[in-house]
């Protein structure tokens, strides 16, 4: 059927006027693909409109993120730079200190060296010095021996005894030769003939009995074992009762529990008494 350009203006006019005629004629006309493309199109603009605004939202957000990454690679660099002369200076001191440990071993060799040089002169000064002391103290006890023997009198005086004899060295040897004496050491007889002062000496009551002293600057436990051990010997060679003693400035802890226990009689001695005449 042919149309004439009325009923052509006419359906355009319809089409134009009636939106659902016009809906039933693009169905008609055009596949569903294309009948649904306006609506697609619109849902896609949507989309991307929505998109795009994320998209910028999100730019945004990346160039803020970017401006501070920026600001902390900057702060990085100056922190790393920083870092490198840390390190650099590190390693001076490192080095330095390398030096410094170095120098001190040396140090500590030498001074291990002068140690032990030291040690050997500090042995041979406290020998010598030991030796000067036994010196002295041989020299002391000399002295004071010699003293209670020209104080014998008064000595036995104030332990209570009067001295009727004084015997020497020659009267210990003969004392000891008169006697069964022979599981005597030899050393022990040569202390014994040496004893400080051994006298025959009268108590109160008129008995006989013998006085073995030893002096000392300050008496020991050596001081006492020898006044004891002479004073048993006399025992033995004599049969008569023979008292230890010792004369002395002061006595050692061991010494004075002897003295205070009545074991061995002691006879202080004065400093004025060891003063040389």
């Amino acid at each position: 059927m042919t149309m004439n350009q009325q009923d052509k203006e006419r359906l355009l006019r319809t089409l134009q006027d009636d939106p659902i005629f016009l809906a039933q004629v693009r169905s008609l006309i055009l596949p569903a693909e294309l009948v649904q493309l306006p609506e697609r199109f619109a849902q896609f603009a949507t989309y991307v409109t929505a998109f795009i605004e994320r998209q910028e939202e999100f730019n945004a957000r990346q160039e803020k993120f970017n401006a501070r990454q920026l600001e902390f690679n900057a702060r990085q660099e100056e922190f790393n730079t920083r870092t490198d002369g840390s390190i650099s200076r590190l390693e001076e001191s490192i080095a330095r200190q390398d030096q410094s440990i170095a120098r001190l071993e040396e140090f500590a060799v030498r001074q291990e060296e002068f140690n032990a040089r030291q040690a050997d002169t500090n042995a041979s000064v406290e020998a010598r010095l030991q030796r000067i002391t036994d010196d002295l103290g041989d020299l002391k006890g000399h002295v004071a021996g010699r003293i209670a023997r020209e104080m014998a009198d008064d000595i036995a005086e104030q332990l209570g005894y009067e001295i009727t004899q004084q015997l020497n060295g020659n009267d210990l040897r003969d004392m000891l030769r008169g006697s069964t004496a022979n599981d005597i050491p030899a050393g022990v007889r040569r202390s014994f003939y040496v004893a400080d002062l051994v006298a025959k000496v009268q108590d109160a009551g008129g008995s006989q009995l013998f006085m073995a002293l030893e002096a000392s600057y300050t008496a020991d436990e050596r001081d006492t074992q020898r006044a004891v051990r002479n004073a048993e010997l006399i025992n033995r060679f004599t049969g008569m009762t023979a008292v230890p003693v010792v004369a002395s400035l002061e006595n050692d802890h061991a010494v004075q529990q002897l003295v205070e226990d009545g074991r061995v009689q002691w006879f202080q001695l004065q400093s004025r008494d060891l003063q040389p005449q």
